[in-house]
C-alpha cells in the first residue's frame, strides 16, 4: 500500500475522531430521554412494588456511554437478589443509590425494572435520577437530575389475629344478624290486629278508628343498617398512634369482607368519610389513614357529643381511641344513651366494651 494512502487514510481516521468529539462535547444530555413509572398508587409497609424505566436516545447519533442513577431513600427497601444488588449498587451518603451504564443507539430503548417496599406508612417519593453522558472519547461527561415525578401513599400496617380483637369480630357478627331481624318503620307492609305483645308506638290509630279495634303497622325488614367508625387522632406516643391507625385499617377491612357499609368519622385529618363500601371507598379510606399526621381539629368528646346529639337509631359504632378514660367514658355513655346498637371501644393500649 502506498504511504501516501496510509497518511491519507490516518489524518481521516484523526479527523473523524477528532469530529465525533467536538460533536459529543457539543451535544446536550437531553437527548436521552427516561420515564418511571410505578404499579401502584397506594401500599402498605413492606408490600412489593414495581419502578418501571424506560431509557431512550432520541437523537440520530448513538451515544456510546449514557449513565442511569436512581437514588432511593432510606425509607425504602430494594426486594431484588444480592447478586442484582451487588452488580448496580454504588456509594451514597444519602439513601441507596444503583447505577447502570448504557450504550444507546439512534432511536433505541431501553426498559428495565426495580422491585421495591416502603418501610412505613406515610407519603413517599419515588427517589431521584441521574442522567450522565460522556464525550466520544470518554474525557469529559454530563450530567443532569430530577426527581422521579409522582408520589406513593403507603396506608397502616394491618393488625395480625390477636386475642385484642375478639371483640370486634363478636360485634360484627351481631350487626351482621342485625341487617336482617330489624324491623323498618318506613317500610309499611300492611296492618294486623294488636295482640298485646307490640309497643303502644306500632299501634296505627288511623286504622284502628276505621275498623273499630286496635290495629299495629306490619312493618318489612331492613338490610340498611351500617356502621360509624369514630377515630380520635388525639396526642399520644407514636407507638399508640401507629397502632390506632393499624386499628382503624384492620376494621375497615372487616367490614368490606362483610360488605357493611361504613362511614369514617374523625376530630383530625382523617375528617369525615360518607358512608359507603367497595372498591373506591376503601381506597379513599386507605389513602387518608396513610396520609394523616395526627392532626387533631377539635376534641374527641366534641365529635362523640355532635353524633349524640343528631338522633343515631340504629347506626353500629365502632371507636378507635389511644386510651378509655372518665372523659370518654362519659361521652360514650351519653351517645349510647340515643343508640340502639351497642358500641365496640379499641384502644392503642387496650381492649374493652363501651
Amino acid at each position: 500500500m502506498p504511504q501516501s494512502l496510509i497518511v491519507t487514510l490516518l489524518v481521516t481516521a484523526l479527523l473523524g475522531l477528532a469530529a465525533a468529539e467536538v460533536l459529543s462535547l457539543l451535544l446536550d444530555n437531553r437527548h436521552v430521554n427516561v420515564r418511571c413509572e410505578v404499579d401502584m398508587q397506594l401500599t402498605e409497609p413492606d408490600e412489593t412494588l414495581t419502578l418501571s424505566y424506560r431509557v431512550r436516545n432520541t437523537a440520530f447519533w448513538p451515544l456510546p456511554f449514557v449513565g442511569f442513577s436512581i437514588l432511593f431513600d432510606d425509607g425504602i427497601r430494594i426486594r431484588e437478589d444480592e447478586a442484582w444488588q451487588a452488580a448496580h449498587r454504588v456509594g451514597s451518603l444519602t439513601g441507596n443509590m444503583y447505577s447502570f451504564d448504557l450504550s444507546l443507539m439512534p432511536h433505541r430503548v431501553l426498559r428495565g425494572r426495580v422491585r421495591f417496599s416502603f418501610r412505613e406508612r406515610g407519603l413517599h417519593s419515588l427517589g431521584k435520577l441521574y442522567v450522565e453522558t460522556g464525550d466520544f472519547l470518554g474525557f469529559r461527561s454530563k450530567v443532569r437530575s430530577f426527581e422521579i415525578p409522582g408520589s406513593v401513599v403507603c396506608t397502616a400496617r394491618p393488625l395480625e389475629e390477636d386475642p385484642a380483637l375478639e371483640p370486634l369480630g363478636g360485634f360484627l357478627g351481631d350487626l351482621s344478624v342485625r341487617r336482617f331481624i330489624l324491623e323498618d318503620p318506613s317500610l309499611v307492609l300492611g296492618y294486623r290486629a294488636y295482640t298485646g305483645a307490640e309497643p303502644l308506638k306500632q299501634i296505627s290509630w288511623t286504622q284502628t278508628a276505621r275498623t273499630g279495634q286496635l290495629t299495629v303497622k306490619q312493618h318489612d325488614f331492613t338490610v340498611d343498617t351500617d356502621v360509624a367508625v369514630l377515630v380520635d387522632l388525639e396526642h399520644c406516643p407514636k407507638p399508640v398512634a401507629e397502632r390506632c391507625l393499624s386499628l382503624t385499617r384492620t376494621v375497615c377491612d372487616r367490614l368490606e369482607a362483610a360488605r357493611i357499609p361504613y362511614a369514617v368519622l374523625s376530630n383530625g385529618d382523617l375528617f369525615e368519610t360518607e358512608k359507603g363500601v367497595g372498591r373506591t371507598h376503601s381506597f379513599e379510606v386507605q389513602r387518608r389513614i396513610g396520609l394523616s399526621r395526627f392532626v387533631r381539629h377539635r376534641s374527641f368528646e366534641r365529635l362523640l357529643e355532635q353524633w349524640a346529639g343528631a338522633g343515631v337509631g340504629r347506626r353500629g359504632w365502632i371507636v378507635v381511641a389511644p386510651k378509655a378514660d372518665p372523659a370518654l367514658s362519659a361521652a360514650l355513655a351519653r351517645l349510647q344513651a340515643v343508640s340502639d346498637a351497642r358500641i365496640c371501644l379499641l384502644t392503642g393500649e387496650e381492649v374493652a366494651h363501651a
